[in-house]
């Protein structure tokens, strides 16, 4: 099995997992009726991960190696990174209640250049506010999708 072909046959798992479970958001009773919704994103995420896995696997490899096992394929990789980038996904979900879309966003993209090897802390202070500002503008003002800022400010009595 090819290096991809292993990718491929995850990222097909995990998408429609992800497809699934995107039915279990919930909708307010106004936005039922609504054409772009909180399940509209990942519904549409999923079918493309879908899609472009479901040709990654049946599209021929060119193996200039010949057939090798599924362990000598995945030789080699990184799984300390990858591991540690699903952890940091796990926390960001956990925490997005509390902290809200942007302080937890920042934080997560913080965390994710410190895993990648990213050690210049200006870099990467203004990548992930400029990303999460523009994130935050195109879905509060262009999609109309309500963003809460996080159970800590409703607690602390600043909202």
């Amino acid at each position: 099995m090819a290096r991809e072909k292993v990718g491929a046959l995850v990222i097909l798992l995990f998408s429609a997992a992800y497809g699934l479970l995107a039915r279990n958001i919930p909708l307010s009773f106004l936005s039922q009726q609504e054409v772009f919704t909180a399940r509209t994103m990942p519904y549409g995420l999923a079918v493309i991960g879908i899609v472009l896995a479901f040709f990654i696997l049946v599209l021929p490899t060119v193996d200039p190696e010949g057939k090798k096992s599924l362990s000598e394929t995945t030789k080699g990789m990184d799984w300390s990174t990858a591991i540690q980038l699903v952890i940091l996904m796990l926390i960001f979900g956990l925490i997005m209640k509390w902290l809200g879309f942007i302080l937890s966003s920042i934080l997560f993209l913080l965390g994710g250049f410190w895993v990648l090897g990213e050690r210049r802390i200006k870099l990467m202070l203004f990548s992930a506010l400029l990303l999460v500002a523009v994130l935050w503008f195109i879905m509060a003002f262009l999609l109309g999708v309500y963003l809460a800022p996080g159970e800590i400010f409703y607690l602390l009595g600043v909202l």
